[in-house]
């Protein structure tokens, strides 16, 4: 190995030790609450190396929600290549369970995601900032599947031709993150208070749901 490859290879190293503790200090304090000394500290480097590999907070967490959504997509892609023959409905619901699952091995990713709050500089035509564009592009990924899943639905005649696509795509959405929130904090106590597993209460959530939309 060479002094150039090895140079990078040990820029890379640092850059994803910074990234990693980034993750946690996120997960511990919340972004607004995080500062880069805490990052530097957590990653045990001083704070003007940390700002020699970015430039700010808000670049950080960009990176790691680009990671997630990164990991999130080949996820849902695997979901759906192993199902291509279900019904779209079926395909919805594993896209749904897919997100769930995400929701537990990668809590940290999903936890940057979904506790993000958008910005107005984020919808600017003008910023030239590439990391956010491509965040965005890999967040709407996900969504894309869905509508594509629910048009294929509507043109095979199992799923009603009244329903706007991306109405039930952003209901269909904030459903799941409801669900994935009563399995992080309530899934005790409703198994002992009204027996029921979750799973179940998962099943008959998405029966109810689709039951609004089916032909």
């Amino acid at each position: 190995m060479g002094i150039t490859e090895r140079k990078e290879k040990e820029r890379l190293f640092r850059k994803n030790l910074i990234l990693r503790a980034a993750e946690d200090i996120f997960a511990e304090k919340g972004f607004e609450n995080s500062t880069m000394e805490d990052i530097a500290k957590a990653a045990e480097f001083t704070k003007k190396t940390v700002y020699s590999y970015f430039n700010s907070k808000e670049e950080l967490y960009y990176e790691i929600m680009l990671e997630g959504f990164k990991s999130l997509n080949t996820m849902l892609d695997e979901a759906i290549n192993q199902n291509e023959s279900l019904k779209e409905t079926e395909k919805i619901k594993k896209l749904g369970q897919t997100f769930i699952e995400f929701s537990r091995v990668c809590p940290a990713y999903f936890r940057a995601i979904s506790d993000y709050q958008n910005r107005e500089f984020d919808f600017s035509h003008n910023t030239d900032n590439e990391l956010i564009k491509e965040c965005y592009v890999a967040g709407q990924y996900s969504f894309e599947l869905l509508n594509k899943c629910l048009a294929d639905g509507i043109d095979r005649g199992e799923i009603s031709d009244k329903v706007d696509v991306t109405t039930v795509s952003l209901i269909l959405w904030a459903n799941v993150l409801g669900i994935i929130t009563l399995i992080n904090k309530k899934q005790k106590y409703i198994r002992e208070y009204y027996h029921i597993e979750i799973e179940q209460l998962i099943e008959n959530g998405f029966e109810m749901l689709f039951s609004t939309i089916k032909k």
